[in-house]
């Protein structure tokens, strides 16, 4: 039985790697593209040479393989399962930037070369960019994941140490609901990993049928959407109650 690990990635790895030091001409492109916003000339362009046959690349890789716990947050996080042979596969989920692409590219040539795991870079549309849609197609995501490797025997171990927190907060919730096997990250003020508890989720029994009922496109009592409303998990549009986006995969999912 394998073991899948599925990792949100941040850009640890470019910020690190500027501090521990990168030749000069690589250096003075990389600190560009480190404070660059998604989109911008230098984030398409970090997103454009995220490949080994570009210098820079090849300069950030050697400072990885160099120091590779300290570099990247996501392997520090992985390296115990790394050790105990428990990493079969790595999906990488970037954000929709240059910049998050270039560092899970680097951590998937690291993984394939240091340790023998495949790895394949996902990137996320409107992660980072928006928060209802960048959320959405990343539990999206995250539910394909899971039900591809659980329908192949596959054990799936969620990685969350890297990307926005906010999001990671929603992708444990998400996990708990598709019956992920493990979440872990690298806890800020310990500095060690935590493993979280992973107990099956269903939805509320008192708002199932409602939730199940605007995922369908029908209405729901007024006192029934009011509560829908105040805890966040739908919307109105004019006259129309709608489900966030992100909620909408969690209640298909758990249907």
């Amino acid at each position: 039985m394998g073991i899948v690990h599925v990792v949100t990635v941040g850009t640890s790895i470019v910020r690190n790697a500027l501090q521990l030091g990168l030749p000069p001409d690589a250096a003075a492109v990389v600190r560009a593209w480190a404070s660059a916003l998604p989109g911008s000339p230098e984030d398409v362009e970090a997103g454009e040479r995220a490949s080994p046959g570009q210098p820079e690349f090849q300069a950030l890789y050697e400072v990885l393989s160099r120091d590779p716990r300290r570099v990247s947050a996501e392997l520090n996080a992985m390296w115990g399962y790394l050790e105990g042979g428990e990493v079969s596969r790595a999906e990488l989920l970037a954000s929709d930037s240059g910049v998050s692409e270039l560092c899970a590219k680097l951590l998937g040539e690291y993984l394939r070369r240091a340790w023998g795991v495949e790895a394949a870079v996902h990137r996320v549309p409107q992660l980072g960019r928006s928060f209802e849609e960048g959320l959405y197609n990343l539990l999206d995501a995250l539910a394909s994941l899971v039900r591809l490797h659980r329908s192949r025997g596959s054990r799936v171990y969620l990685n969350l140490t890297g990307g926005f927190k906010p999001e990671a907060a929603a992708a444990y919730v998400a996990a708990c609901v598709l019956g992920a096997d493990r979440v872990y990250y690298i806890h800020e003020a310990m500095r060690e990993v935590v493993e979280l508890p992973v107990p099956p989720l269903s939805l509320d029994p008192a708002y199932a049928g409602a939730l199940k009922a605007l995922h369908r496109g029908l209405a729901v009592p007024d006192r029934v959407a009011g509560e829908l409303r105040a805890r966040g998990l739908a919307l109105s549009y004019g006259r129309e109650l709608r489900l966030r986006r992100w909620v909408e995969v969690i209640v298909r999912e758990a249907a």
